[in-house]
């Protein structure tokens, strides 16, 4: 495999993150930003909310919050049996009066993304958030069993596919007057990144920055392309994505400098949950979708990501992609531009 990584690639990215992670904490000094404090949230008991990655960093953040605001949760995770009841136990403990949930599943499998999303459809249970936010980063190479790039595979490409097979469920949860919401927590490095259509998925060379940035501009250009065919459908659903902050979590497990400084220098991902449960729960968002969020407050993401032509061309390779694990394609339009 050729690597395509080259030094100047990686410098402007460690100085576009130390920028990024410099005026977090600036704002937060100088305005004494209170996270969710204030904040005007819709109604939450008894409503259901399903999280990816979420017995660990800040998915684990986000379950907690959510079922401290007296909401169900199910967790969809890869974590060993032990783990999971270990986790299980503590949320349950924390918030007996709210139903939590961990299901398996392995997001580098589309197989098993999809039996995941069938288990969810026979359960009868509503779905009325759901937290796209399991990842990885930096990761060596690898290509799964259906043929993609790790970093794509689980942080994008499977997300996708959960979602589309899950959309019933979501739609049929969501109503004008409390609108069904789906949040996909992408990443600052977005601003980096340009999709390389010709090899989306690294096969003639590779670089972990290069694919991580990509998949999470991925994300965004998604959740656009998505929130547009929401909207255009008449359906109950609003799509955002989020930047939860420079979090130390077990994202930087690939970054062997980050063991040191991480802790000490990085938000914790309390900080990052409160982005995602903003996003997903305050009336402030509950109007119009296609929304990136920043530190509770919406921001413009790259000019490259807002770029409709090359939405549609990606939102189709997408499709085209995932065609083996989807029944039937007929609502999904070729063409998701105004």
């Amino acid at each position: 495999m050729i690597s395509r990584c080259n030094i100047s690639e990686i410098i402007s990215l460690y100085i576009f993150s130390a920028w990024y992670w410099f005026v977090e904490w600036f704002s937060r000094l100088l305005w004494l930003r209170s996270g969710l404090a204030g904040q005007v949230f819709m109604r939450c008991e008894g409503r259901t909310a399903l999280i990816t990655g979420g017995t660990t960093g800040i998915g684990f953040e986000i379950a907690k919050k959510l079922l401290s605001f007296g909401m169900n949760v199910i967790i969809g995770s890869h974590s060993s049996s032990a783990e999971s009841e270990k986790c299980l136990q503590l949320l349950r403990s924390l918030y007996p009066k709210s139903k939590v949930e961990i299901w398996y599943v392995d997001l580098t499998s589309m197989d098993s993304v999809k039996e995941f999303a069938e288990k969810y459809l026979r359960s009868g249970l509503p779905l009325h958030i759901l937290v796209n936010n399991a990842g990885i980063m930096f990761a060596p190479y690898k290509i799964t069993k259906d043929g993609l790039e790790s970093h794509m595979a689980v942080n994008y490409f499977s997300h996708c596919l959960l979602t589309k097979l899950l959309l019933p469920c979501i739609k049929q949860s969501g109503n004008p007057k409390c609108k069904a919401r789906i949040i996909n927590v992408s990443s600052c490095l977005h601003f980096l990144s340009q999709i390389d259509f010709s090899d989306l998925n690294s096969l003639h060379s590779y670089c972990p920055h290069h694919s991580y940035n990509q998949s999470k501009l991925c994300q965004v250009m998604f959740t656009h392309s998505l929130n547009r065919f929401m909207k255009n459908s008449d359906c109950p659903v609003v799509v955002h994505c989020i930047h939860p902050g420079v979090i130390y979590t077990n994202l930087y497990r690939y970054v062997w400098w980050a063991k040191f400084l991480g802790p000490l220098l990085f938000q914790k991902p309390e900080i990052g949950a409160e982005v995602a449960v903003y996003a997903a729960l305050s009336t402030n968002l509950e109007s119009d979708g296609g929304k990136y969020i920043e530190e509770y407050s919406e921001v413009q993401p790259s000019k490259y990501s807002q770029d409709q032509e090359y939405q549609s061309r990606l939102w189709n390779e997408t499709w085209k992609i995932l065609q083996p694990w989807l029944d039937e394609v007929d609502d999904i339009p070729s063409d998701v531009s105004e």
